[in-house]
């Protein structure tokens, strides 16, 4: 009885004992997981509060700005000015310092590295220019003073800030949450960096035109090449240029750069680039190429905050909400809303003229443009077009023969032909009679033409979002002698220069990022660069303003003239 005792004394002693463990181990427990959820909901309202404007209760951001403008709007976010990076920016030509962690929690401190460009390459007024050269400093900001600094102005060496820097009515929840996301703001480099490399990849879908594809990769490759040349003489003689470019050495990092070949499904390509991120993460993609919609790559871009720089495709994601993709142009959807823009005009309100659209319907190239021609149509116009769509060209031949019984005559076709296109006009060819004009996309200029008449290709018209073949552009010859003295044979003039010009874009940004490499800072860099740097002259303009995703925003509408020359019917179009 007595080991019994015992025995039953030790049980519950054990008992008690694990329990005593399990309640102090599931203390910690929450006491850690509570601590980093709180952490993380102090960020997560903290970016919200930083990026979008609104508070954690999702009401937008209210304060006063300019000393006596009361407001309450989302736009008064902190992004606005001192953009996602928080490196600051220029703004109405004042000065916008960072505020990212590194900078708001050390004293103020001068780097001409990294203001080199606003120093010496930007055209500013001259307020501008005092408060960059200005010798005032301030300690480093407490949680309590930039408190203070975002609620009255003041920061913390006591003095004003500009009037242009709002005073928020911000709750002391929502204080803490925007200091928390202020303190890692920027506060890494991110992914796809070390000492020595930046890493780039180029998407190369299967399927594509194969001189196409080795057109622009040659491109890349033999910039790179070149690039690693001069960044590897510069790092082996780190004096060679004192007082300027040695400035910029930290900067200096050798590019590798991969391909990342996809499969033809694009159902799979989103495991796919995961795959080969999660094997060697890349700082950002450059041009790129895949056949169809390109919106399971922008999909992924965006997911995983990755810079997809200049891919050549006619289908950009068409979503709103893209950040980290930045294309040419809008492609098919922008030659639609051109044509559409362009008939509507003619058209003005006469509602007895009549638009056909034929296009394919199981391919991305025939439904989108088709839809956003409509969505266009509709919204500058009481015309409604019809639609004839088709799976194979048998389908269209009939589609096609039973609409004319009934309509002898069709002042306006607009078509979306896909692989067909050929084999769509052929038939169309075979009684031009009944048809008055034809718009098709700047894709069809690349076809074989020379079947049909001169008067069926006089009724042809098509999108043309390119600079005209007449325009001069300095910059095309400097480019074109850059490619002929390296050996580079020229054999896409449109892709190859499009190509050097990302290329090119990207390396002046990366030297101004310095050694702060946020993917974010190198895309605010890229937007304000776009206009500045090497047109090669494929496009009349090229220019992004905060947040713009399409660096052209135009097409003509052309003819073709004796010998295919390029014959303009319309002004630069902007929808």
């Amino acid at each position: 009885m007595g080991s019994r005792f015992l025995t039953s004394r030790a049980g519950k002693f054990g008992v008690s004992l694990l329990l005593i463990i399990s309640m102090a181990f599931s203390g910690y427990w929450a006491m850690q997981f509570y601590g980093m959820y709180k952490n993380s909901s102090q960020l997560s309202f903290g970016e919200r509060i930083y990026n979008q404007g609104l508070d954690s209760s999702g009401s937008p951001l209210q304060g006063r700005t300019e000393g006596d403008i009361d407001f309450k709007d989302a736009n008064f976010n902190c992004a606005q000015c001192h953009r996602r990076s928080g490196y600051g920016s220029s703004e109405g030509g004042n000065y916008v310092l960072p505020i990212t962690g590194a900078s708001l929690f050390n004293p103020r401190s001068f780097d001409r590295a990294d203001l080199f460009k606003k120093l010496f390459k930007e055209s500013q007024s001259k307020l501008f220019w005092a408060r960059m050269r200005s010798a005032y400093q301030r300690p480093a900001y407490t949680e309590e003073s930039l408190a203070k600094a975002i609620r009255k102005g003041i920061d913390p060496s006591g003095r004003t800030l500009n009037p242009l820097m709002p005073r928020y009515q911000i709750s002391d929840r929502d204080m803490s949450g925007l200091i928390a996301y202020l303190k890692n703001l920027s506060s890494q480099n991110d992914p796809g960096i070390d000492n020595q490399s930046i890493y780039f990849a180029t998407v190369v879908g299967k399927g594509v035109d194969a001189d196409s594809k080795n057109a622009m990769l040659s491109t890349i490759t033999k910039f790179v090449e070149w690039l690693n040349l001069e960044t590897k003489g510069n790092q082996d003689h780190p004096n060679f240029s004192p007082n300027y470019r040695s400035d910029f050495a930290k900067a200096f990092r050798l590019w590798q750069h991969d391909i990342w070949e996809l499969s033809e499904n694009p159902a799979d390509w989103p495991k796919e680039l995961q795959a080969y991120y999660d094997k060697k993460p890349v700082f950002a993609l450059i041009g790129g190429m895949a056949p169809g919609d390109w919106t399971p790559i922008h999909r992924f871009c965006e997911q995983n905050h990755l810079p997809c720089l200049f891919p050549i495709t006619e289908l950009p994601a068409q979503e709103q909400s893209g950040h980290y993709s930045i294309y040419f142009n809008a492609g098919l959807a922008l030659e639609a809303q051109a044509i559409a823009k362009y008939l509507s005009k003619e058209i003005k309100g006469d509602t007895t003229d009549s638009i056909v659209q034929i296009y394919r319907d199981e391919e991305a190239q025939g439904q989108i443009p088709a839809n956003i021609f409509n969505a266009a149509m509709s919204a500058e116009s009481p015309l409604k077009s019809e639609k004839i769509s088709y799976k194979k060209i048998e389908d269209f031949r009939q589609a096609w023969s039973e609409y004319k019984q009934n309509h002898s005559h069709i002042r306006s076709l607009v078509i979306w032909p896909d692989k067909l296109g050929t084999e769509v006009l052929t038939e169309l060819a075979l009684q031009p009679e009944a048809i008055e004009r034809i718009f098709l996309p700047s894709g069809m200029l690349q076809k074989d033409l020379s079947t049909f008449s001169k008067d069926f290709i006089a009724k042809l018209i098509f999108a043309y979002p390119y600079e005209l073949p007449t325009a001069y552009h300095p910059h095309a010859f400097r480019v074109r002698a850059w490619m002929n003295t390296r050996r580079l044979p020229i054999t896409n003039d449109r892709i190859q220069f499009n190509s050097y010009y990302a290329l090119n874009l990207l390396q002046y940004s990366l030297e101004h990022v310095v050694d702060h490499f946020s993917r974010d800072y190198l895309l605010e860099y890229i937007e304000h660069e776009a206009e500045n740097a090497l047109n090669p002259g494929t496009f009349p303009r090229l220019s992004l303003g905060p947040e713009q995703r399409f660096a052209s925003k135009g097409a003509y509408l052309v003819q073709l003239g004796s010998n295919r020359s390029i014959i303009p019917i319309s002004d630069w179009i902007v929808p």
